[in-house]
C-alpha cells in the first residue's frame, strides 16, 4: 500500500509540472512585454523601440497627396469638385498599393486639413510630410482644367532631368495606357511650370493630372468606383515598378 501511494503521488506530481511550467512561461511573457512596452513609450530613440515600431507601424515606402482639400476645392464642373475626386483617387491608389504590401501615407485622409488656410503654408505643409516620412517616393493627385472647357486626358510633371523621375514617370504614364482609360497628353517637364508641391520635395516626385473634370468620358471614368478604381490600380502599378526598379539598383 505504501508503495502505491508513493507512486500516486509522483504522478500527481508530475500532472502539476506543465501547469507550473506554464505559469512561469506566463510570467516571463509579461514581463517581457512590460520591458518592450516601456522602452516603446518612454525611450522612442532606443535601438528594439525602433524595431518594435517599424513592425506596429511600417516607414511608408510612397507618399500619396490627393491634391487640394479643406478650404480649397481646386478646379470644379457642375458641381463636381476637384479635391473630392483626388481624395477618392488616391487612396483607392493607397489600397491598391497595400494589397501589393506597400506601406503608404497621406498627406490628407479627408476634407479636414491640418494646415492654415493658405496656399503657401498648404503646400509646404504636404512637402514637410514627404521629407520627413523616410518613404521613397511621392506621388501629389489632381485634375485638370481649361479656359475653353474642352480639356481632356492625363498627364504627368515632373523633373524629367533626374533619370529617377523620367523612369518613375515613363512606368505610371505606360500602365495607365493600356487602360485606354483617356488621351495621352504626355510627360510635362517642372521646368515649363514650377510646382512647389515637386521643386521643394527631397523624394522623387511626380504629379498626375488625372483627367479633366469638364471631359465626360474623363469624369464618367474618374466618378464611377468600378472604373476609378481599375484607373488607381495602373497608377499603382507604375509606382512599384518603380520602387522594384529603385531596389534592383541599390542591391
Amino acid at each position: 500500500m505504501a508503495n502505491k501511494k508513493r507512486v500516486q503521488r509522483r504522478k500527481k506530481k508530475k500532472r502539476k509540472s506543465p501547469i507550473r511550467f506554464l505559469f512561469i512561461l506566463l510570467t516571463e511573457l509579461v514581463v517581457l512585454l512590460g520591458i518592450l512596452l516601456y522602452l516603446y513609450i518612454y525611450h522612442p530613440d532606443n535601438p528594439i523601440s525602433t524595431a518594435l515600431h517599424e513592425m506596429i507601424d511600417p516607414i511608408p515606402e510612397v507618399v500619396l497627396d490627393a491634391g487640394h482639400g479643406g478650404y480649397d476645392s481646386g478646379s470644379e464642373f457642375n458641381g463636381v469638385l476637384e479635391k473630392d475626386v483626388t481624395l477618392a483617387l488616391t487612396k483607392d491608389i493607397g489600397a491598391a498599393l497595400e494589397a501589393k504590401g506597400i506601406p503608404v501615407c497621406y498627406t490628407r485622409e479627408s476634407d479636414d486639413v491640418a494646415w492654415p488656410a493658405d496656399n503657401i503654408k498648404d503646400l509646404d505643409a504636404r512637402v514637410q510630410i514627404a521629407n520627413t516620412s523616410g518613404a521613397k517616393l511621392f506621388v501629389s493627385i489632381h485634375t485638370n482644367a481649361s479656359e475653353t472647357k474642352t480639356g481632356s486626358g492625363f498627364e504627368i510633371w515632373g523633373d524629367y532631368n533626374d533619370k529617377t523621375i523620367l523612369n518613375f514617370a515613363k512606368h505610371i504614364q505606360t500602365s495607365v495606357n493600356t487602360l485606354g482609360y483617356t488621351m495621352d497628353r504626355g510627360l510635362k517637364d517642372v521646368a515649363i511650370s514650377p510646382l512647389q508641391v515637386l521643386y521643394k520635395n527631397k523624394l522623387p516626385s511626380v504629379l498626375l493630372e488625372a483627367g479633366f473634370l469638364e471631359s465626360e468620358r474623363d469624369r464618367a471614368y474618374l466618378l464611377q468606383d468600378g472604373r476609378r478604381k481599375a484607373f488607381a490600380n495602373k497608377i499603382a502599378e507604375g509606382i512599384y515598378k518603380t520602387l522594384q526598379d529603385e531596389k534592383k539598383k541599390h542591391s
